[in-house]
């Protein structure tokens, strides 16, 4: 069977951009498939259809790439369409990030909760389902697949508003299968050489990590019977220890460790992406009569980010002109969470993946059609979540919010409703007073008006 066509719709993406290619290369299952890519930008896009081509070719691999800034002249017999685009993405977050922090809002990424969360989602929302409307007149049986944050919110718009195309979200965390070896290693039940978990270890294991993108939780690690929380827990305090000494700069990154170690104590269950989760929770925004300890969140900056941005598409250009040779691409560039769902799918390779899709009962203390991140079974049928188990009191509660915030703003998104857009800022965990959300969400409305749709004004 040949390959699939792949279409990116977003090609110059700076996570997603390079993994395709090198898996469409590289793959079995995915030889003799089209890549059709994407973009608006016309040098973006034929630096990404010369890169292809380039790889293509020295591998031998029968893919055939076309390009187009128009996603109608491609679209057509596509079995994957990837959602990847942005809009002056780091701009935009440094907008959002400056303005919300006038206001008493801290937000250390700014692309999922809080008034940057929201107002992405207000950007980006309304052009994907442009996309699915064209997936469904194009190419009606292809899934789409979303890679642009906010992950949840855009995931939700995708299902409950373009409910007739088949898609489901994905965020580039918990990528199986090294999401499992990770934490065996972590445990110590594997050995830090150890490059996959054998069979024999996976049966005698039970471990469970669901919730809201961005704040998800393992909320069960137990091997042959023991509970293994305990020793994840002694990790973190000496590794808190050691961070106090080198922290680090990024907003991201910084104090992780220490904040992660909080959140546990507080909610008995491990937060798993603390570079997003602590950007979730009040407790470390900074007002209040108590300090922070180690210190509030900084904020995202963005033009640290340009600049990194700015950086990899040199790379990428260097390969696509060939200052760099493809043997060095096929060497440095890894496969990713997104190309090994489409590898496995097409092959039906019967692999599990990390998938953002509607709960189905997995989370049994939450609704059914709460959209949330959990391992699924997954094949050219679907994901289909496997059990989690409820979620403990407190963190059950901070995830009902985070998830009426995300409906709320995929409400607003769709339909330009001002008092939805306020509701769903108020009901957000990080944003405190009304005075402060309103001056925000009026001060952002005008700062972003070449980017929103027409019906917000």
């Amino acid at each position: 069977m040949a390959g699939p066509k792949v279409a990116v719709i977003g090609a110059g993406s700076f996570f997603f951009g390079q993994p395709v290619i090198h898996k469409m290369a590289t793959s079995d299952v995915m030889a003799g498939g089209v890549l059709a890519l994407v973009d608006t930008d016309p040098e973006v896009l034929d630096t990404m259809v010369g890169l292809a081509g380039r790889v293509f070719e020295k591998t031998g691999c029968g893919v055939r790439v076309v390009g187009s800034t128009d996603r109608s002249d491609v679209l057509e017999g596509s079995d994957f369409v990837v959602l990847t685009f942005s809009h002056r993405n780091a701009h935009y977050r440094g907008v959002d990030t400056g303005i919300a922090a006038k206001h008493g809002i801290r937000m250390c990424s700014s692309d999922t909760i809080g008034p940057g969360g929201v107002f992405r989602a207000l950007r980006e929302a309304p052009r994907a389902l442009a996309m699915a409307e064209d997936v469904q007149k194009l190419c009606p049986h292809a899934w789409v697949i979303n890679f642009v944050n906010p992950t949840t919110v855009m995931g939700m718009v995708l299902q409950r508003y373009a409910p007739e195309v088949k898609s489901f979200a994905l965020c580039d965390g918990n990528h199986e299968p090294y999401n499992t070896l990770n934490w065996c290693k972590k445990a110590g039940i594997l050995p830090d050489s150890a490059d996959s978990v054998p069979p024999r270890v996976q049966n005698r294991l039970d471990l469970a990590i669901g919730g809201v993108n961005h704040c998800t939780w393992l909320v069960r690690f137990r091997y042959d019977g023991t509970d293994m929380m305990p020793e994840l827990r002694r990790q973190l305090v000496d590794a808190v220890e050691e961070e106090r000494k080198r922290p680090g700069e990024a907003a991201k990154a910084r104090f992780n460790s220490a904040y992660t170690l909080k959140l546990f104590d507080i909610y008995g269950v491990l937060p798993t992406n603390m570079a997003h989760t602590k950007e979730y929770v009040p407790f470390f925004q900074g007002y209040g009569r108590c300090s922070v300890e180690p210190e509030p969140v900084r904020l995202f900056d963005a033009g640290q980010r340009a600049e990194r941005m700015a950086q990899a598409w040199e790379v990428t250009r260097k390969y696509a002109e060939g200052e760099k040779e493809v043997e060095e691409f096929l060497s440095n560039v890894a496969d990713d969470h997104a190309t090994d769902i489409i590898e496995s799918m097409w092959g039906g390779l019967g692999k599990c993946f990390f998938i953002n899709t509607f709960n189905r009962g997995a989370v049994t203390n939450l609704p059914d059609d709460a959209l949330l991140e959990s391992r699924c079974d997954l094949d050219m049928h679907g994901p289909r979540p496997q059990p989690v188990g409820p979620f403990p009191r407190g963190v059950l509660a901070l995830q009902h919010q985070i998830l009426d915030t995300h409906e709320l703003t995929a409400q607003a998104a769709v339909s330009g409703d001002r008092a939805l857009l306020r509701r769903a800022l108020l009901c957000d965990p990080i944003c405190n007073n009304i005075e402060d959300v309103d001056a925000c969400m009026d001060e952002l409305l005008d700062a972003q008006r070449e980017a929103l749709p027409d019906y917000w004004y």
